[in-house]
């Protein structure tokens, strides 16, 4: 039997129905469903993982750094919140031990790659292995990425991904333990966090904060004009000292010559296919979608078949991707139609092409496929669909113009431009004009001063970085990966070190990243996390060792920890003189209405936390809190109690409420929850009545077959396997070793 892997349950019924048609039939082991179907008289089975269902963890548990001694282990017996993937392992483990072959079908990156790799030396524990290929998840790309297979699973990039995963977790494990126990060494206690991105990502961030905070604004005065109700500035632009701005004020007249008139065409090419950061970017821009919450859109849409892999840094489209074929598809959609059957009556069939490229992915497109969509998902695919269509389309005629005007010697100029065909910006509803269209002047005219103007202004400080943007400067650094950029932000907000849409720095946040900047600044160096990235492609491309990366790696750690030691009392001071501080000025909710001393938030270990009142122990009175959550104090008071008020930000979910849980604002919380589990079970009642499937049956599970233990493996040199069981007669196969790898390549 041979055995294929998917990541998710979804992509794992999707792939058996296009290898297996009508004759895929549903098996449940425990309650883990699986398709089972021959091709040609081979017997296939086709389960799914669910995301990573083994992580790193160490062989014994300790709360203090260094420590490197750790090992790959099932999720479940990591974190009580994995609980769910021991039934997926389970069932791996069974068809594991029925098959003669596995086949990873997982996403074809770093990550997909690492999954698929632990599944297949730690649940099936056997030679030969294959490794599917494809980017759209449509039956014809599965059918042949299935038929066309690789002889060998990707060991490279699972190597370069397991790379990844040690070393992210030496960095954060060790790292994060080097700032709690700095401190409480000084007295104090928080949960903190600090890794090998996580650090240049803040130093980024602060230095730009600082730059914020030191910005002395500058005076500046603009002097201007208005002919035919069109503004025109002094060629000048800034006067920085006032006497010069108000003798060129002084020397306008009642009217104006115009010495020229330049009028310039040029073309606007379109915007490049989207990767996944260019994506985040726009979605952000056009609909306010957090990064992370554009990915997890994005994947779901390529669950569903409708768009290709999104975590992709490419900006290209080849033709073998059948371009024209799906601009057919699309033409069968209402709301493309028009756009679709313009590309097909005039034959444009070359995309526009971006600059950037992944040897694994294109760029994001949709799959010509259609799918009732609403809210969110609507949106991101009506975006990547017009984005599609608008790069088969010409690039844009437009125009500028300049316009020179004289009076008194002082010469003014207006600058305007306007669209003169729109070609692709007419497929792209999403462009935003920036060009002013301005009166047409003709030159050598004399034109009446309308009006005239010597403004006072401020130069501003650089702005913030946004969610998007930030996103953007990591990639254009070279920071972190395409999928991991967005969970490293979301991290710094949950950690308090920053805030708001726009990101501010928070006061702690600063005062950390002044604190590592003093006594351990190797943490924030960008440039030392680069070249481990660096590394990892080098890994992917058979060209480094991941054993050597590894060690260099740890062996720059210990530097940092060495280091760090011997200022540990010092930084413990300085955080703890940051926490106090920042609780002293951000941690104020207001008088106790019961005492009038100050409310604030008491946050205790495994992230509980509630309102409490200073004046205790004299005053008992408390508020609680949503657990787990990252709480921001609102500057605004309720409006129909006067309380404070808090904004809660877990996971993708933000909300504001006030913290008097008696209020009238929270009322109808309580209904809103039973009319949502009500709704939930009436959902589950309908989904649990018996459906007839024309395609797939269902098979009882059989009550005889009980979960194999894994084929004992030997892991990489530097992390043990998980213990396993004894083999069954297949001899045991140790991890592919990087002399293998050596080999692959000769």
């Amino acid at each position: 039997m041979e055995l294929i892997v998917a990541e998710k349950p979804k992509v794992a019924y999707t792939i058996a129905k296009a290898l297996g048609g009508s004759s895929v039939k549903k098996h449940m082991f425990g309650s883990i469903s699986y398709y089972e179907f021959e091709v040609n008289g081979k017997e296939v089975a086709v389960a799914p993982a669910v995301g990573h269902l083994y992580n790193l963890a160490e062989k014994t548990k300790s709360n203090t750094y260094p420590t490197f001694d750790i090992e790959w282990k099932p999720s479940y017996e990591i974190s009580k919140g994995a609980a769910f993937t021991r039934s997926y392992v389970k069932t791996l483990e069974m068809l594991g031990k029925k098959a003669d072959m596995l086949t990873v079908a997982c996403d074809y990156d770093l990550e997909g790659s690492v999954i698929g790799y632990n599944i297949y030396r730690f649940c099936y524990g056997k030679q030969p292995g294959k490794r599917m290929k494809f980017s759209t998840l449509v039956p014809g790309e599965l059918q042949e990425s299935y038929a066309d297979a690789s002889p060998e699973i990707d060991f490279n990039n699972a190597f370069a991904g397991e790379t990844r995963h040690i070393l992210d977790w030496y960095y954060g494990i060790n790292l994060s333990r080097a700032l709690m126990s700095a401190l409480k060494r000084a007295g104090g206690f928080r949960t903190m966090s600090i890794g090998r991105v996580q650090g240049p990502a803040l130093d980024i961030l602060s230095t730009r904060e600082l730059e914020i905070k030191n910005f002395i604004p500058e005076d500046y005065w603009e002097v201007k004009i208005f002919l035919k109700n069109t503004e025109f500035i002094h060629e000048k632009e800034r006067f920085f000292v006032e006497g010069e701005a108000n003798v060129a004020y002084g020397k306008i007249g009642s009217d104006a010559h115009i010495d020229s008139v330049q009028v310039t065409q040029r073309k606007i090419w379109p915007y490049p296919p989207f990767d996944l950061t260019s994506l985040q970017l726009e979605a952000h821009r056009c609909f306010g979608i957090a990064p992370s919450q554009t990915l997890q859109i994005a994947q779901s849409l390529y669950e569903s078949s409708l768009i290709s892999y999104p975590r992709t840094s490419s900006q290209k489209l080849p033709p073998r991707l059948g371009l024209m074929r799906i601009v057919e598809k699309l033409k069968e959609a209402p709301e493309y139609k028009d756009r679709a059957e313009k590309i097909l009556q005039n034959g444009w069939k070359s995309p526009f092409q971006g600059k950037k490229d992944d040897a694994a992915h294109p760029a994001i497109h949709p799959t010509g496929l259609h799918a009732k969509l609403e809210g969110s998902e609507k949106k991101m695919y009506d975006l990547i669909v017009s984005r599609f269509l608008a790069v088969f389309a010409p690039p844009a005629d437009a125009e500028s113009t300049q316009v020179v005007a004289e009076t008194g010697g002082e010469k003014f100029i207006a600058t305007g431009g306007r669209i003169v065909n729109p070609n692709w910006i007419a497929f792209y509803p999403y462009y935003t004009n920036r060009d002013k269209e301005i009166a047409k002047f003709d030159q050598g005219a004399t034109e009446e001063i309308e009006k005239k103007g010597n403004e006072k202004k401020k130069t501003k400080a650089p702005p913030r970085y946004t969610q998007a943007s930030i996103i953007a400067e990591l990639e254009r650094a070279k920071l972190g990966t395409k999928a991991t950029r967005s969970v490293i932000i979301d991290t710094l907000f949950k950690r308090n070190y920053v805030g708001e849409r726009s990101i501010e720095v928070t006061d702690f946040g600063m005062n950390v990243w002044g604190v590592l900047e003093k006594y351990s600044p190797k943490i924030l160096d960008a440039e030392l996390t680069r070249k481990i990235e660096e590394d990892m492609e080098e890994i992917a491309a058979g060209k480094l060792q991941k054993e050597k990366v590894v060690e260099e790696g740890k062996a720059l750690l210990m530097e940092i920890l060495d280091d760090f030691k011997k200022n540990e009392l010092e930084i413990g001071k300085g955080l703890l003189a940051a926490m106090k501080s920042t609780d002293e000025r951000e941690n104020d909710l207001g008088p106790c209405p019961d005492c009038g001393s100050n409310l604030r938030i008491i946050r205790m270990k495994m992230g509980k936390q509630f309102i409490g009142c200073s004046g205790y122990p004299n005053c008992k009175r408390g508020f609680p809190l949503p657990q787990g959550a990252y709480i921001t104090i609102l500057k605004k008071k309720c409006k129909d109690c006067g309380m404070a008020t808090v904004k809660v930000r877990r996971a993708k979910t933000i909300f504001e409420m006030c913290i008097d849980p008696k209020c009238k604002s929270k009322e109808n919380w309580g209904k809103k929850k039973e009319e949502k589990a009500k709704a939930a079970a009436e959902a589950a009642a309908k989904a649990a009545a018996p459906v007839a499937s024309p395609s797939i049956k269902a098979a009882p599970a059989s009550p005889s077959v009980k979960a194999a233990p894994a084929a004992k493996v030997a892991a990489s040199p530097s992390i043990k396997a998980p213990v396993a069981a004894k083999a069954a007669p297949t001899p045991a196969v140790k991890a592919p070793s990087a002399a293998k790898t050596e080999k692959g390549k000769k």
